[in-house]
């Protein structure tokens, strides 16, 4: 039996520019938030046993004015219980811990049952994706059992259980904590290799929707009976020189909780993908259909996490306010096509693609526009490899070409943009790595965006955005990173710490020994969305300074 522990451990120094009235200017406001993640893993041959334990304290948290204690901000939503602190006691003010994943296992050549938390996706994640998505700070699990057999060329998948939703933020900023509404999954899936070049597999998928939280309210809710109901086939093959895959699922939504209380209506999602190889030139076409489908992560939105996660075809490094509504559109087709050159195999490969989009959805909440739009998405980069350095370049252009497009009014807030009623953005990224004198390294990123909104009922301000990075391995374990952001957007709810617009940052991490990590961090970085494998996420900024250990031993 071979036991392994981590520790990830996090202290941040908030810093606020709120302020009590009529006292001296003082920032009594700021705080420190001690976040820590503990795991263990048992494990022999067959069995694995697994928990994880996160643990947050805020501290200065508090203080005394005129005889009287007052608390600044509530770690807790008064429905969240912690043992520790009851009314009329002061244990542990302002702690939380909780144990959020626990799960046994036992794998076999034939079979791997797990009870407890585990993960799961059919497919290409269309109907089911429950995973871990470190990139944005979350992690929803399904706490349960899970079931998967292994006979012969089959992988039969059975999975029932809850969504546990993680109760504390690693990275984010653990405020007013809320209970986790365990919403009831459960879905099969049975792929089949080898029919000749082809794998095919089936799935079926049921939610039901808890509105309030507790184990109780999950059961009950399960046994209500589903409020969506999906069902899939996909189908991969190598066919001579192309790689192709295809996935249809139909939705099906038995109550009006996916539509906001009016009439269900059927879904259906449509994917297909196809990679072609000719010499030194690589073609990839993508194509998507997706109509009703994003309503079954609508109900959870609010709960920052999303539980079927379909392909977008978008550029995720530069996905905006306006652009984040075509990746969760209810109504929307696309179809993209990239080419990539081995202009000198293994060392520069440029690519062109472009990509096309008709999104119907206007009357969700996230679209600023009232009528459809036809989306075009143009983009060229390349990478390059030449002994010790490396580039790699990306650009765009993308248009939303409104049905109802007229002139961009005298009195817009911005003229920079012309009079074309439409939104546009320009956008590069590139990441250069080369070596320094005295066998040091260096890796500079840079992304930028110049964006103009078209007109909306709400009107916006145009603006420009950049986030760029610096790093030095002065040798190795050692590193020095310099970060500096700039924005203009009105819609970013931070302000820099150089200036207005401009935030900047300087990081130290050293790695003494291998299994330990060490990070400090001073300034500020800007708020803003962030896109990770078909899910974004509106991230806070912030300012202050901030210290890691990981430890894996």
């Amino acid at each position: 039996m071979a036991t392994t522990f981590s520790d990830d451990l996090e202290i941040r120094y908030w810093k606020s520019d709120r302020r009590l009235t009529d006292f001296p200017d003082l920032p009594v406001y700021n705080y420190v938030e001690q976040v820590n993640r503990i795991t263990a893993l048992a494990s022999s041959d067959e069995w694995r046993a697994f928990v994880q334990v996160d643990e947050v304290s805020l501290w200065a948290n508090r203080y005394v004015l005129d005889g009287t204690l007052y608390k600044e901000r509530d770690l807790l939503q008064p429905d969240v219980r912690w043992p520790f602190e009851h009314e009329g006691a002061r244990w542990f003010p302002d702690t939380y811990a909780n144990i959020e994943k626990v799960y046994f296992q036992r794998e076999t050549e034939l079979a791997t049952v797990t009870v407890g938390d585990t993960y799961a996706a059919f497919g290409r994640g269309i109907a089911l994706n429950v995973n871990r998505n470190v990139d944005i700070d979350i992690d929803t699990s399904i706490q349960g059992a899970k079931l998967v057999l292994r006979p012969g060329a089959w992988d039969l998948v059975a999975l029932a259980g809850q969504l546990n939703r993680q109760q504390i933020w690693q990275d984010n900023p653990n405020i007013l904590l809320s209970p986790n509404n365990r919403h009831a999954v459960a879905g099969v899936s049975a792929v089949r290799y080898g029919l000749g070049p082809a794998t095919v597999g089936v799935h079926g998928v049921g939610y039901a929707f808890a509105s309030e939280p507790g184990v109780a309210e999950g059961l009950s809710a399960a046994a209500d009976g589903p409020d969506v109901l999906i069902g899939g086939v996909w189908s991969e093959a190598m066919l001579g020189n192309v790689d192709a895959y295809v996935e249809v699922d139909r939705f099906l939504h038995p109550t009006p909780i996916t539509f906001g209380g009016a009439e269900p209506e059927p879904g259906v999602a449509a994917y297909g993908s196809a990679n072609i190889y000719a010499g030194a030139v690589t073609v990839q076409v993508e194509g998507k259909h997706y109509v009703n489908a994003e309503r079954v992560n609508g109900v959870i939105s609010s709960e920052l996490y999303e539980v079927a996660i379909a392909p977008t075809l978008e550029y995720e490094r530069q996905i905006t306010e306006d652009s984040s509504a075509a990746v969760n559109s209810n109504d929307i087709s696309a179809a993209k096509v990239r080419v990539d050159w081995a202009a000198v195999p293994q060392r520069v490969i440029p690519y062109v693609q472009v990509a096309v989009m008709r999104d119907r959805d206007v009357l969700g909440g996230l679209h600023f526009n009232t009528t459809p739009e036809t989306i075009v998405h143009a983009m060229a980069g390349t990478e390059t490899r030449l002994d010790d350095v490396s580039v790699v370049f990306n650009g765009g252009y993308r248009l939303d070409i409104r049905d109802d497009g007229k002139a961009r009014p005298l009195n817009a807030p911005s003229s920079a943009c012309g009079t074309i009623d439409m939104d546009r953005q320009l956008h590069g990224d590139i990441d250069v790595n080369f070596p320094l004198p005295l066998g040091m390294n260096a890796d500079i990123t840079s992304a930028i965006e110049w964006y103009c909104w078209g007109v909306n009922p709400l009107q916006q301000s145009d603006y420009v955005e950049m986030e760029s990075s610096m790093s030095v391995e002065v040798r190795e374990g050692f590193t020095v990173i310099g970060y500096a952001d700039l924005t203009t957007n009105p819609l970013v709810d931070t302000t820099g710490n150089l200036s207005d617009a401009w935030y900047g940052a300087l990081e130290l991490q050293v790695k003494p020994v291998d299994g330990l990590t060490l990070k400090a961090f001073y300034g500020a970085y800007k708020a803003g969305i962030r896109c990770s494998g078909g899910q974004c996420r509106l991230l806070p900024g912030f300012e202050g300074a901030r210290v890691s250990a990981t430890a894996n031993f």
